[in-house]
Parts: C-alpha cells; sequence; structure tokens
C-alpha cells in the first residue's frame, strides 16, 4: 500500500499497485478511446438523468437524436457536425465550457464520427480498452507488504513483499523457515491459499499466478480478460472455484469466478462502481463479502451468486471485512476509522466502534473466539484490527446498539505499535499469533496477549 492523497483532502493508505511501475501504450480501438472522453468531459451533463439543453449521449441512439438544437452528429457529412464544431478552441459556445480538450483528444472524436460514430459499450461500462506493457524492475527500497495470508492450517505464513512471494513455517517462538518462491513481474497485492495448501494463488495487475507449493513452480498464469489490478482473491466450494476481485480505481470492482479445474471464467459479476480491496468467506463457506472504495460492503450467495445485499453506513472506504465464528455477523472496517458490525440476515448495523484517538484507516481486521478462554459465544468475541497508525486494537465486549448511534461499542485495548504504518493483517489460530504487514516491508508478529514477539525485516 501507498500513501496518497484524495479528492477529499485527507490521506489514507491504498492498496498497492494503484501506482504501479509499469509504462503504457495505448493500443485502445477509436471507439473505445472517443467514448472515454465522451464519458469523462460530457455526459455528466448530457446523460440519461440530467439532458442538458436537451441531448443526452449515454446511447448511440440518443446522441443521434440530438437535443434542442438539432442534430448533433451528422453521419452523412461527418465535418459538418455540431459536436466536432464545439469542441475547438474559438468555438462559441464552447464545449466542455470550462475546458480545452487536446488537439489529441478532438482528433480521436474526429475520427470516431468519421467512421461512423460504432459504439463500444464496454468503454462506457467502465473498463478500459487493454493495453500493452512494458514492465520495469520495482526500486531496490520499494518493498511493501501488499498481501499476507496464513494457510488454512495455520502453520504456514505467505507474504507478497513488493513483487516477491516469501513463504514462512510457523511456530510459537516466531517463524522456523523462511522460503522465497520467485519474484513477480508486479507488486502482489493478494494472496489466497487453496484448502488443501498444495495451491497459492497471487494476484498482481492484469494477472493472477498459481503456485505449486511443493516445486514453487507456476502451475498456471491466468491474463485472459484481465484488464484491471486483481486486488483480493478466495478460494470458495472447498477450492473448485477461485473469486478474484479484478479492480479499475474509480471505475469498476468486478468479481470473476474461475473454475480450479482448468482456470477458465465461468461468471462475472458487476460487483461495485470502484475498487474492491478485500473478499472475506463466512465460516460456513455460503456467503461472500466484498468490501470496496465505494463506502459499500456486498454480501453475496455462493455458488448462485445472487445478490444478499449491501452494507451501507461507512463514509470511507470499506478496507476489510470478517465474519463471526458463527457467520450470523459480519464487521467492517474503513477508512473513516470506525468498526462496524452487521447482521447478514437482516444486514442491520448493529454495533459502531473505534478509537477516539485516531482518525486514521483501519487496513485489516480477524474475528475469533478469545484465543485464552474457553467460553464460547458472543460474549467470547475477539476482534483485533490492524491502522494505518500501526498499531493494532483488541476489541472484546461488544455492545449492540442501534446502527445510528455512535459509542465506545466495545473494550477496546491498543498493543505496542509496529515500526511502520500497517497495510495487511492475518491470524494463526494454530500458534495463536497476530501478523501484521507495513509500507516499509516489514512483518510484525504477536501473541494474543498483545506482546510484541518478533519484528522480521
Amino acid at each position: 500500500m501507498i500513501r496518497i492523497q484524495h479528492n477529499s483532502g485527507h490521506s489514507t493508505l491504498l492498496r498497492l499497485g494503484l501506482a504501479c511501475l509499469v509504462m503504457l501504450t495505448a493500443q485502445s480501438g477509436p471507439a473505445a478511446e472517443a467514448l472515454r472522453i465522451l464519458k469523462e468531459n460530457c455526459m455528466r451533463c448530457h446523460g440519461a438523468e440530467k439532458r442538458k439543453g436537451g441531448l443526452a449521449m449515454d446511447t448511440r441512439d440518443s446522441l443521434l437524436k440530438g437535443g434542442d438544437s438539432g442534430m448533433v452528429v451528422n453521419l452523412d457529412t461527418p465535418g459538418k457536425s455540431l459536436l466536432l464544431n464545439l469542441l475547438h478552441p474559438d468555438a462559441d459556445p464552447h464545449m466542455p465550457p470550462k475546458k480545452q480538450l487536446s488537439e489529441a483528444e478532438i482528433e480521436s472524436i474526429e475520427t470516431w464520427v468519421e467512421a461512423g460514430a460504432k459504439w463500444d459499450p464496454e468503454a462506457l461500462a467502465g473498463l478500459p480498452a487493454t493495453r500493452s506493457l512494458t514492465w520495469q524492475p520495482l526500486p531496490v527500497n520499494y518493498q511493501p507488504v501488499g498481501a499476507m495470508e496464513v494457510s488454512p492450517g495455520g502453520s504456514r505464513l505467505a507474504v507478497g513483499r513488493g513483487s516477491r512471494l516469501v513463504l514462512f513455517d510457523l511456530a510459537e517462538g516466531g517463524v522456523t523457515n523462511r522460503t522465497e518462491i520467485k519474484a513477480s513481474l508486479d507488486v502482489m497485492q493478494s494472496l489466497a491459499w487453496h484448502p488443501d495448501e498444495t495451491l497459492l494463488a497471487s494476484g498482481g495487475f492484469r494477472r493472477v499466478v498459481i503456485w505449486d507449493i511443493q516445486s514453487g513452480g507456476k502451475e498456471k498464469v491466468v491474463r485472459q480478460g484481465l484488464v484491471g489490478r486483481i486486488t483480493a482473491m478466495c478460494f470458495v466450494d472447498q477450492g473448485k472455484q477461485l473469486v478474484i476481485a479484478e479492480s479499475v480505481p474509480t471505475l469498476s470492482g468486478r468479481l470473476l469466478v474461475l473454475n480450479t479445474s482448468n482456470w477458465d471464467t465461468v461468471r462475472e459479476i458487476r460487483a461495485h462502481s470502484d475498487a474492491i480491496y478485500d473478499l472475506a468467506l463466512s465460516p460456513d463457506g455460503r456467503t461472500l463479502c466484498s468490501s470496496s472504495a465505494d463506502k459499500l460492503a456486498h454480501l453475496w450467495e455462493v455458488g448462485s451468486w445472487k445478490s444478499l445485499g449491501t452494507l451501507e453506513g461507512h463514509t470511507d472506504y470499506v478496507m476489510a471485512s470478517a465474519f463471526n465464528p458463527s457467520g450470523d455477523r459480519v464487521a467492517t472496517v474503513s477508512s473513516d476509522s470506525t468498526v462496524k458490525v452487521w447482521e447478514t440476515g437482516t444486514r442491520k448495523q448493529i454495533s459502531t466502534f473505534s478509537d477516539a484517538g485516531s482518525s486514521l484507516a483501519i487496513m485489516g481486521i480477524h474475528w475469533t473466539l478469545d484465543p485464552a478462554s474457553d467460553k464460547a459465544g458472543k460474549d467470547a468475541d475477539w476482534i483485533i484490527t490492524a491502522s494505518e497508525d500501526s498499531k493494532p486494537r483488541l476489541f472484546t465486549n461488544l455492545v449492540l446498539h442501534d446502527g445510528t448511534q455512535r459509542s465506545t461499542g466495545a473494550k477496546m485495548r491498543t498493543w505496542q505499535a509496529a515500526p511502520a504504518a500497517s497495510t495487511t493483517l492475518s491470524f494463526s489460530p494454530a500458534t495463536k499469533q497476530v501478523f501484521a504487514g507495513d509500507i516499509s516491508g516489514g512483518i510484525t508478529i504477536w501473541d494474543t496477549g498483545g506482546k510484541l514477539v518478533k519484528t522480521i525485516e
């Protein structure tokens, strides 16, 4: 993750790869490029809802129909099209009113009109055209932890550190063995263990790599149809399917369901209107929760992929989520520095809590039963979070209340800080350890009592 400034005026940690060091050479078609320009500069005022001047440009039929001033695109004599005339610097009136398009942008629209103003629905749906890549090595001092995942059995830890994939064998005292499999081309932004732990999936920019853990080699590289960054992944249906979250920031968050027998895509879901940061699977494997920069979390029925509803209440990016052990509740964390708890069946918000002393983003969450207690049930809730301020926080004794009420909501304990801002969080039930990766590439380990066990540089 990297720290960048947002339009809202605050800074937060965002998923790695938003500043991925690649050089892009545009190879998009004329329709996609022209529609992209029109969408960014014209369709806010000339869309289905606003129709300024009686003109809507969101479909080919409405564009050719024109507006109050008549026809704007003339396919018989394209050069005389009103749309083209209004784009030039000396036009009166001038479009867009407060901006001058570049010569290249005007030329793209002219070429498109002259070719018959062909339509590309995919371009308007928010997905950019695929472009060729020339990869450049990451700087030596840029090796943040972009992804971290404990194996299903809890005995191994996979870490994406910069473009490298590193495996650790876990023990109560920390780690006993470290293996670096291979370097990828891109910053690793997501990891997912197969349930039998023989395979590990890693995601970066426009590619998913399936690693054979025993040999350390690549079993499969999935590229077909990918146009964005793979920001989260999760194996479902006992490992028979892999769900990947493909993100194009500010435009699209898609869920793609892959059949692991041949790694073909069998389902596509337009899940969010912005990047997806996390996928969490319920303990019974029936429900998936997606967390997004569009300030929403969404519940999905695994298998049918039917929407089970939206969790709406955060005022900033939803960074991660976690189900409780019984699966009847789910917690979400956000850049708004709060933790919110929801009933999965009703989607009702039943608790909100945070550290009043911190206004920084919460980046990760894990929900389990108190590892130091024999108690079971809701009184034994044990929620740990990792924050941009590098301090893990433990929340217990949840207080239920009306979702609109803001309160402490839980008993909180702050643990010793990691050396740098946290980017990821994971937990091993086998060794009873909490792990956080950070912006500098470090991995910090705590025991469940909050004692800092070790930091791995």
